[in-house]
């Protein structure tokens, strides 16, 4: 359908929500590739929080927060042993549960309550690691088995598909970043030389869907089929089936207020066993986002503006303004939140 963009009328003027740049959708964010996480305990950062990953004995991964109940010593500089965390300080060791289960200076001892961390939910899907931050920066333990399932495209584990891998991270605003891939009045401009050398600059027919849920935009854009579902996936794929198709696939995990990380496969169906041939595609993504990178690490504010009329709009943002209207219902309703 082809949607016609008007700004709401507001009776009174827009007061800035709270903290809205540090407020984040609790969903499964990657944050680390499998084949990242060896023998040694690696580090990340989703949320504006420092996380651990591990392996227990049996090679799951688990996840921990970064720093150890007793001193505060960066976990990811321990070790696992006996399937527990074990910290490098003093040799306190956690369970996949956060709890401590042994203290060397006290072995006989009973460990203290108050010798835990948190932890999380954390899977591992198209060979990446996912994290759901449930319940950050509370007292409560997460609950780690009753997090939401994790949906990915089905593309992803489709063995038609070869995937090419690439990540960037961007100094800028969850917002802004989910914007650009939902902007095809840039494509002319921004990828003049790659992508968009063929493009029109002239959006004569703006067509997108967003009926069937508030959580999936669908933008027809020549032969390609871009979908996005909040609050961090997209897929580009061919229009139409095809025998050799190509899809390029981009999740999003907000590191802080100021900066995101981006995941990505680039698919393809055709040339499979050609060598050298993935590596190509992983460059040729990298090169694209670079071009996006310098734009939308430019703008300002650094997220997207707290009312629709801060900024300017035509018939060619319509996705965007949709994207908008979804933030800000989620901004404001009840939806569970993470806050930095």
């Amino acid at each position: 359908m082809t949607e016609s963009v008007v700004a709401p009328k507001r009776a009174t003027p827009i007061e800035k929500l709270p903290s809205d740049e540090r407020v984040f959708p609790v969903a499964w964010y990657p944050v680390a590739w499998s084949k990242e996480l060896k023998g040694k305990p690696i580090k990340r950062r989703l949320v504006g929080r420092d996380f651990v990953l591990y392996r227990d004995r049996r090679g799951q991964v688990r996840c921990l927060e970064a720093y150890c109940a007793h001193r505060g010593a960066d976990l990811s500089l321990g070790k696992c042993v006996n399937g527990r965390l074990q910290c490098a300080y003093h040799g306190w060791e956690f369970a996949e549960s956060g709890m401590c289960e042994h203290i060397p200076a006290h072995p006989n001892r009973p460990v203290p309550d108050f010798a835990r961390v948190r932890a999380y939910p954390v899977r591992e899907e198209a060979q990446l690691i996912w994290v759901y931050p449930s319940d950050a920066g509370g007292d409560a333990p997460c609950d780690k088995d009753k997090a939401p399932a994790l949906n990915v495209f089905p593309e992803l584990n489709d063995p038609r598909f070869v995937l090419a891998p690439y990540d960037e991270e961007w100094r800028a605003h969850l917002t802004r970043v989910v914007e650009s891939v939902l902007d095809v009045a840039h494509l002319a401009f921004v990828h003049k030389k790659t992508i968009g050398r063929r493009v029109p600059a002239e959006i004569k027919k703006m067509q997108f869907e967003a009926a069937g849920s508030p959580d999936v935009i669908s933008i027809h854009n020549g032969g390609g089929l871009l979908e996005y579902r909040f609050p961090q996936q997209w897929m580009l794929r061919p229009d139409s089936s095809t025998n050799a198709q190509f899809i390029n696939y981009v999740v999003f995990s907000p590191i802080d207020s100021n900066h995101t990380r981006i995941f990505g496969f680039a698919g393809r169906t055709f040339a499979k066993h050609v060598p050298g041939m993935s590596r190509i595609f992983s460059n040729y993504s990298r090169k694209i986002l670079r071009e996006d990178q310098a734009v939308v690490e430019s703008q300002h504010p650094r997220p997207i503006p707290e009312a629709l009329r801060m900024e300017a709009h035509v018939p060619a943002d319509a996705p965007q303004v949709r994207f908008r209207q979804r933030w800000f219902d989620f901004l404001t309703g009840d939806e569970p939140k993470v806050l930095m």
